[in-house]
């Protein structure tokens, strides 16, 4: 490998400790593929961090709103839905409210809908007793049909047999029940495959090789975490650090160590000016290999760590490729309008309804679904999950 001429250190004109590796490789013109490789992964790897730190912190932030804006708002909404529920179920039984078949149909169709939405936010026995007297079947029954269509659904788009005993099992967990058990199949189908055909010499020598590799890459990191832990040793001498510092920065290296934060371990050497420039820019082909092995393995891990932190935005901003918080708290202000007008809406809505004029005017333009109604929020989630599938999410029968 052809060795890059030596650069002026970084270290002149600012203090290492300030510097990061980041620092260091943004001015070294990489002179290999690898070198090229590694800074990109140095890169990458900052860039996650950043990012993780931010929805981290922002999570905050949003939990506050949360708490202090959205939800007083729905239970709010949630008050009047229930009052419009009692309203409707007083003006159902009322006298000359109510007149003809058609409008008695479709005034019990509207209190279904309600009490049903009502119960899928939070179960309330009242609603329930409510529901169970305008529907056979009941409101239990009809979530026992509703659950046995669901699981037949999940399990043959997951090729998988669930166990039965699933009546206090939410959508949410049966689905993830299904991809566990077909993801625990495919591994034992595939590691039993694997027994059975004979490793050829070349898969074995692949796989020693492998084995090898990985050996060297974690004694690469290991070589690493024993030189800062000689330095920062609290016997030895040094003019730079005090005991307390040492510390410090050695509860630094531990903790590095044990979550194979490659790039945290060579910033703390860097930082302790026990590499420099020139070391960052002239590693061998050798250990930048297994320099990029390890980062690439962090790299995944981070990018692992950030969907799990965005995975509660992306029902508010779903269309969003680089979802970032100010689109989470744009959608969040369109929300608590949209809940503002709801309220301002139910306060109408329960004034008019109390006349009996206003409330028969309501239902005459009133639209049953034709044939369907929506089926429930589980298969709904099932359908956005699935959406590759063409076909539209299981729907219930009318009552």
């Amino acid at each position: 490998m052809s060795r890059s001429p030596r650069q002026e250190s970084l270290s002149d004109p600012v203090n290492s400790s300030e510097l990061t590796i980041t620092d260091v490789l943004t001015h070294a013109k990489p002179q290999t593929k690898q070198q090229a490789t590694f800074q990109r992964l140095i890169r990458q790897i900052d860039e996650q961090r950043a990012q993780v730190a931010e929805w981290h912190t922002y999570s905050e932030r949003y939990g506050q709103r949360v708490g202090s804006e959205l939800m007083p708002l729905f239970a709010q909404l949630r008050e009047k839905r229930i009052a419009m529920l009692h309203l409707l179920d007083t003006q159902f039984h009322q006298r000359n409210v109510i007149r003809g078949k058609q409008q008695r149909a479709k005034l019990c169709d509207i209190i279904l809908n309600l009490a049903h939405e009502l119960l899928l936010e939070q179960r309330d026995e009242e609603i329930v007793a409510l529901y169970d007297k305008y529907s056979d079947p009941s409101y239990d029954d009809q979530a026992g049909i509703d659950k046995t269509i669901s699981q037949d659904v999940i399990e043959e788009l997951f090729g998988v047999r669930l166990d039965d005993d699933n009546a206090d099992v939410s959508m949410e967990e049966m689905l993830a029940k299904a991809m566990r058990q077909r993801q625990e199949e495919e591994a034992k189908n595939k590691a039993g495959s694997g027994s059975r055909r004979r490793k050829s010499a070349k898969q074995a020598a692949a796989e020693e090789k492998r084995a090898a590799a990985k050996k060297e890459i974690s004694q690469s990191v290991r070589e690493i975490y024993r030189k800062l832990a000689s330095s920062l040793h609290p016997d030895r001498a040094s003019t730079d650090l005090t005991a307390d510092e040492k510390t410090t920065l050695m509860q630094r290296v531990n903790q590095a160590y044990d979550r194979s934060d490659l790039l945290e371990l060579l910033n703390i050497q860097l930082e302790i000016e026990q590499i420099d420039t020139n070391y960052l820019t002239n590693l061998p082909d050798e250990r930048i290999e297994h320099y990029i092995q390890v980062l690439r393995e962090q790299l995944a891990e981070l990018k692992a760590e950030l969907a799990s932190l965005l995975m509660p935005y992306w029902k508010l901003v779903p269309y969003t490729q680089k979802i970032r918080p100010t689109h989470v708290d744009k959608a969040m202000d369109a929300e608590i309008t949209r809940l503002e007008m709801d309220l301002r809406q139910a306060d109408i809505d329960l004034i008019a309804f109390q006349d009996a004029k206003q409330l028969a005017t309501f239902i005459k333009h009133y639209q049953v679904n034709d044939g369907f109604d929506e089926f429930d929020d589980g298969l709904q989630m099932l359908g956005d999950l699935l959406s590759s599938f063409s076909a539209p999410p299981p729907r219930r029968r009318k009552r």
